[in-house]
């Protein structure tokens, strides 16, 4: 065999020596290192999903102090009786009514009628209400409508008609005589 025989086997072998090195390192690469880093990874990206998962329940955790505190308060206010409650719509509005009556006898008006409105829902928040006809002196009508807008539980006038009544004695000094028609409401449990 000559030299250059030689030479090119022993550059054959070294280059299939190498060849075959590189591909046990590819295949070792690829069926070890490969999958190892992928599940690394994968890992990875779920605990970052984790702390996401974590940073936002810690947020929603955080909020559980005022939350109770809005739940007490309202508890307090269904204690303290600032809704209308009842059995049922009817009841409510006739519990409306009677109040309304009381109300108005209390401040020194008189009322001549008094019948249910039909109930309404505002944001979620459902009123009854009472439409009242009275009469009475200026100062007696407004006695009523402070009454009424300070009363507990809470009630509204959401519409209000004031006519003057001709006097009852003419040629005479008198306090004004009004006629009112109130539409009032309150917020229902």
């Amino acid at each position: 065999m000559s030299e250059w025989t030689k030479r090119r086997d022993a550059l054959g072998r070294r280059g299939l020596f190498i060849v075959v090195n590189l591909a046990l390192l590819a295949l070792l690469f690829w069926g070890f290192v490969a999958p190892i880093a992928a599940m690394f990874a994968e890992r990875e990206a779920r605990i970052q999903q984790q702390q996401a998962l974590l940073a936002r329940l810690s947020a929603i955790a955080a909020q559980a102090s005022p939350i109770e505190g809005l739940a007490s308060e309202t508890e307090s206010q269904l204690q303290n009786g600032e809704f209308l409650t009842g059995a049922n719509e009817n009841v409510i509005a006739a519990d409306l009514q009677t109040k309304l009556k009381t109300i108005m006898g209390n401040a020194g008006a008189q009322s001549r009628a008094i019948q249910s409105l039909p109930g309404r829902t505002v944001d979620q928040i459902k009123y009854s209400g009472a439409r009242i006809d009275l009469s009475g002196p200026l100062s007696a009508v407004m006695r009523a409508v402070h009454a009424v807008e300070s009363a507990r539980p809470y009630l509204f006038i959401a519409n209000a008609v004031l006519k003057s009544a001709p006097a009852m004695r003419p040629g005479t000094a008198e306090e004004p005589v009004l006629q009112a028609q109130l539409d009032i409401y309150g917020a229902v449990q």
